[in-house]
């Protein structure tokens, strides 16, 4: 947590401090629309997955509050005044679990989150650069699976629900339309119960509670940005 929040801070510094070098060579450039992608790593606190799987491993095996987490994601902005523009982005994060139960056997647990998101952006445009404020949500889709070794059984499961993220954006120019892309982003899934296709809920082994997909997700996103 502490490295994510210090890249937070100095994003914008870095942008800053390369105006003087950029000034010359690329102009400022007015907001236009672009595409992007790029692939981040996040720190993910899923209480109720945690919760179920420290109630299910060994205790050797048990896991810690916060793991790591991948996504990949892409998109397009554009602008809707000369501070301001909307992006529309898609990411799938995934992350998984192997571990040893109580009761003997290997687990195998995976989930992932398909997460369509309408983003505001609030834009500060420079020489060679952009600053961009975000904050929106989306309807986000989520799957997981588990599968035990005795009896080689893979049962599946979704959720779906509503996610919402805040984001500190930096684009700094490569030429006149190539940018790279870095964010820091804050976010909080409120996916539900997870559901077989039987509609029964994956339930805590000791309360028979059901398991949710909610989690709260802070993260570093590298990429591309192409603007027309």
């Amino acid at each position: 947590m502490k490295r994510f929040f210090f890249f937070i801070v100095i994003i914008p510094t870095l942008l800053l401090s390369q105006e003087k070098k950029q000034q010359n060579v690329f102009p400022e450039r007015s907001n236009s629309f672009g595409l992007f992608a790029g692939m981040g790593i996040h720190l993910v606190r899923a209480a109720d997955i945690v919760d179920y799987i420290n109630s299910t491993a060994q205790y050797s095996q048990r896991v810690d509050d916060f793991a790591t987490a991948v996504d990949f994601f892409g998109g397009v902005e554009f602008p809707i005044g000369e501070e301001w523009g909307i992006k529309i982005e898609y990411s799938h994060l995934f992350k998984s679990y192997t571990f040893l139960g109580r009761t003997g056997g290997t687990y195998e647990f995976f989930y992932s989150v398909n997460a369509p998101t309408l983003v505001v952006q609030k834009v500060i445009p420079g020489n060679g650069y952009f600053v961009k404020f975000g904050a929106g949500g989306g309807y986000h889709i989520g799957n997981a699976s588990q599968k035990f070794s005795f009896s080689g059984m893979t049962t599946q499961y979704s959720a779906s629900g509503i996610g919402i993220k805040i984001e500190l954006v930096g684009q700094t120019a490569f030429d006149e339309n190539f940018f790279g892309y870095i964010a820091g982003t804050l976010g909080w899934e409120f996916v539900g119960e997870l559901k077989d296709d039987n509609g029964a809920a994956l339930v805590m082994p000791a309360t028979n509670n059901p398991v949710s997909l909610n989690y709260f997700h802070a993260g570093l996103r590298f990429g591309i940005m192409y603007y027309f």
